[in-house]
């Protein structure tokens, strides 16, 4: 199990707030698909003005077909990224572990769907849609091209995933240009361990410190394979706390450090050895035995 500083987990407030917050995020994308969506379908409505016959407008703004297609590809966007958001939400709140430094990633990732939404709709655009003569949009199936933003916009971190590990491949550069000169990694590194405080556990020992380098935020310490309670101090320092049953028994335990994405891993084991429990004598209470009272009349008839 994964213990993280209580400091920087989201508060009741917080936790309200950005929970409000999709939801009227998300009331206000479905209201503005709702009007964007051409009131007589296939046709699209032309551009023009507040008041012109056959124009529909949404606060002042009357856009054209191309514009008004566009403005809805963002908005779908937008929703399904939403959706995301909300599944993993409520699977972080719900099992008390939604942290404040991840709000900002929760208010940035519509935008990031509405723009992977926009790039796949201008590729979809380029090679499937075409125009008339007239300028109007021709062979436009709204349902499909819509539902196709939700998608993109709910599953934008395997996409742009999927599309950064493509572009890898294909534009491969040296290992010491681009971002390899950069002093701050976005990838956390594969941790170190140098050596264990005290480098022998005893049957009273709770915790272990780990000295070593390359312990990230998020670093967690396992035990023959089995999560422990991690405390991290900095790069170099960390400490994890034992069970009774690691140190019941006299032998060694593989003490491994994991760091998490993106990067991260495993660390090289330590072998932390585990002493011989002090073997406890019981003794026996001591009884002491009374003699019986003597009797008035005895003690009477001896002096006869």
């Amino acid at each position: 199990m994964e213990i993280r500083s209580k400091s920087r987990r989201a508060n009741s407030i917080q936790i309200a707030a950005m929970g409000a917050g999709l939801v009227c995020l998300a009331l206000l994308l479905a209201c503005l698909l709702v009007s964007l969506w051409p009131q007589f379908y296939p046709k699209f409505p032309p551009p023009g003005a507040v008041g012109d016959p056959g124009v529909q407008c949404l606060a002042g703004w009357c856009p054209g077909p191309d514009a008004r297609l566009l403005a809805m590809v963002m908005v779908a966007g937008g929703l399904g990224s939403i959706l995301h958001l909300a599944k993993s939400f409520g699977d972080f709140v719900g099992n008390e572990r939604f942290m404040v430094s991840w709000i900002w990633w929760y208010v940035l990732k519509p935008f990031i769907g509405m723009i992977l939404a926009v790039v796949l709709y201008l590729f979809i655009r380029g090679v499937f849609l075409t125009s008339s003569a007239n300028g109007e949009l021709s062979s436009v199936n709204l349902h499909v091209l819509i539902g196709i933003a939700c998608l993109a916009g709910m599953v934008s971190k395997q996409a742009t995933d999927k599309l950064a590990e493509l572009f890898d491949a294909l534009f491969r550069t040296r290992q010491v240009a681009g971002d390899a000169r950069r002093k701050d990694e976005l990838e956390n590194p594969v941790a170190c361990i140098a050596d264990a405080q005290p480098p022998t556990a005893a049957a009273h020992s709770t915790y272990i410190c780990l000295r070593g380098a390359g312990f990230a935020r998020g670093a967690q310490v396992q035990v023959n394979g089995e999560s422990r309670e991690t405390t991290l101090s900095d790069s170099t320092r960390l400490a994890f706390q034992l069970l009774p049953d690691d140190v019941r028994e006299a032998g060694t335990l593989a003490v491994v450090v994991v760091n998490p994405p993106p990067g991260g891993g495993p660390s090289a084991p330590l072998m932390l050895a585990v002493d011989e429990p002090v073997a406890v004598v019981s003794v026996a209470p001591l009884v002491v035995l009374r003699a019986p009272p003597v009797e008035e009349d005895m003690v009477a008839y001896d002096h006869r």
